[in-house]
């Protein structure tokens, strides 16, 4: 799977471009990046942001960089904005353009569901797309798509499953 995805720049959730820290990540400073597309409201959203703190904090450690997005567009930024700092994840997570457009990320990604998540290397190819794991209930999930991902750029290998279906709830993208 090969792509160049777009540039990170964004808003931290809740604030306007100009006013945010996050500014732009770029990719060549990790390992590699997750891409997280993330709901404030999604029950499989919620039911894997314990998984996605661990592997944030254990990869981490290990050079890759974690960025959340918030694209749903019926969720408003302040209700975003308090769910995902009371989470404390050990990553940003950043508003995808202005309420009133197509969020602009999820739609050059091809970000489907909350969660969506993306590995994608230092050069910018995406080495895999899809969920989190093979379940919309973290805990009985089989199958760690992502981890198994991670696992595999970690030891400077491809990841041998490049994509994987989505589950969860279908990012809104009609503009409130």
């Amino acid at each position: 799977m090969a792509g160049i995805p777009p540039s990170l720049s964004g808003a931290d959730i809740g604030q306007k471009s100009e006013e945010s820290s996050l500014v732009k990540k770029d990719l060549k400073d990790a390992k590699a990046t997750v891409v997280v597309f993330l709901s404030a409201k999604c029950p499989c959203s919620a039911s894997h942001e314990s998984s996605l703190r661990s592997l944030a904090t254990e990869y981490g450690a290990k050079g890759f960089q974690f960025i959340g997005i918030h694209s749903n567009r019926d969720e408003t930024a302040e209700f975003a904005k308090a769910h995902f700092q009371s989470l404390h994840l050990p990553f940003p997570v950043i508003e995808d353009g202005q309420a009133n457009e197509t969020p602009p990320l999820a739609t050059a990604y091809g970000a489907l569901k909350t969660p969506h998540a993306f590995v994608v290397s230092p050069s910018g190819e995406i080495l895999y797309s899809g969920g989190v794991d093979d379940s919309k209930d973290a805990t009985r999930a089989t199958k760690l798509f992502l981890k198994d991902a991670l696992i595999a750029v970690a030891t400077g290998k491809k990841p041998e499953v490049t994509e994987s279906r989505t589950l969860g709830c279908v990012i809104q993208r009609t503009p409130r």
